[in-house]
This record gives structure tokens, C-alpha cells and sequence, in this order.
């Protein structure tokens, strides 16, 4: 498993690999914003630390409000991406 990846069981047990595109902090909260391997699905929860650095887990985010400020916060990385893109298709 990549650094970048992560492991997050669900409820029912199953183990599903996470690439993490980004973190995010916002009032006093930890966020994660990740990428689903296996289905290319992304989702976004809040991390609250574990007892060490390896171990964590996730609280689901729960206001529209937090998922409004994921939302935009998602775009404006969505967008920095497909500007790298093109200055990278310019340079060739």
C-alpha cells in the first residue's frame, strides 16, 4: 500500500483501499477528502486522531454546512489539477 492510501473498514467489516487526495482543517477539524480504489467514488470524512500517529478514525460529517466548505474546498483542488494538466500539455 501506497503512503498515500489508507485503509477504511466499514461497518459490516469489509476493508476498502482509500487513495487520500487531500487534507483539509477547518474550525478546529480534521478533514479527509479520499478516493475509493476500487470504484473511483470520493468521499470525505472527519479524522480525529488515535492514540498513535498510524491510528485514527472517522467521524461522518453530518451539517450541509461541512459539506458545503468540502464541496468548494473539493472544486478549487479539482480545478488546481486540471491547471497542472494544461501547463504540463503546454510545456510538451
Amino acid at each position: 500500500m501506497n503512503e498515500n492510501q489508507m485503509i477504511v473498514t466499514t461497518d459490516t467489516g469489509e476493508e476498502l483501499i482509500c487513495e487520500i487526495l487531500f487534507t483539509h482543517e477547518h474550525n478546529g477539524k480534521n478533514y479527509v477528502v479520499f478516493e475509493f480504489v476500487d470504484n473511483q467514488e470520493i468521499s470525505a470524512a472527519i479524522y480525529v486522531p488515535g492514540e498513535t500517529e498510524d491510528e485514527g478514525t472517522f467521524q461522518d460529517i453530518e451539517t450541509d454546512e461541512e459539506w458545503d466548505m468540502i464541496d468548494g474546498v473539493l472544486q478549487e483542488y479539482l480545478d488546481a489539477l486540471e491547471d497542472e494538466e494544461d501547463d504540463e500539455e503546454e510545456n510538451q
